[in-house]
């Protein structure tokens, strides 16, 4: 008598275990989405919010104007507008600056916590081992000395230099002097455009404050710039 075959128990298939997958993956694309439109509008809002109460003619590039850094710290107090709101809105102008300039793709400008950064790479102000500004650039520095002129902060000019040797031709017997007369030269042209002396500083890194690698010549190049910081002094930090 042939053996029976036991009927196996059907095992039911759950089809719908994707939704919850796919449901976490749209909510993360979401965030994300969020998160990349909230970053894009801070500039934006930022400087509206300081536009508002700042008077054209304080924060023109081409005109010299009427609003000092005690002014505009007192309107800063007033509409309790935070450093970092203010650094964005600098940042602002100053790409207004660079954009029809022959500067427009190399200098950058970056907000970093409470702190305006300026980066210029030294093939944009000086010649291979040289410390003496060009004349063209001279005049672009003038213009974004009007800028800097009438917002709020102290300025510190860095200069960075690579670890390469410095040419034969150069006057400058290592990095560090040359980083420290190249900061000088910068800082110079602001004191002579109407920057007070009272507000500016300089330093100079030389190889010892790289953002680039020093093994490829890419990086090298990078690494070799004049940083103009503005920042806040720390009893004026909120």
């Amino acid at each position: 008598m042939p053996a029976r075959r036991t009927k196996k128990e059907e095992v039911e298939i759950k089809t719908d275990g994707w939704i919850a997958t796919f449901g976490d993956l749209i909510s993360l694309m979401l965030t994300f989405f969020v998160l990349i439109v909230s970053m894009s509008s801070l500039d934006e809002s930022a400087l509206k919010e300081v536009s508002g109460i700042v008077p054209d003619s304080a924060v023109s590039v081409f005109d010299n104007g009427p609003a000092s850094d005690m002014e505009m710290l007192k309107l800063q107090k007033q509409r309790r507008i935070s450093i970092q709101e203010l650094m964005l809105a600098v940042r602002q102008q100053a790409n207004k600056v660079l954009q029809h300039s022959v500067w427009r793709h190399k200098v950058n400008a970056h907000v970093l916590r409470n702190r305006m950064i300026l980066r210029l790479p030294d093939s944009v102000l000086f010649d291979r081992g040289q410390a003496t500004l060009k004349p063209k650039d001279i005049a672009m520095l003038k213009r974004l000395a009007r800028l800097l002129s009438v917002s709020p902060g102290n300025i510190r000019i860095e200069g960075h230099t690579d670890t390469s040797s410095l040419p034969d031709s150069s006057p400058f017997r290592d990095p560090w002097s040359l980083s420290l007369a190249r900061a000088a030269s910068v800082l110079h042209v602001l004191q002579k455009a109407g920057i007070s002396s009272k507000r500016l500083s300089l330093a100079g890194y030389g190889p010892s404050k790289p953002i680039s690698t020093e093994v490829t010549p890419f990086g090298r190049r990078k690494n070799r710039r004049v940083d103009i910081v503005l920042y806040q002094p720390p009893h004026r930090q909120r």
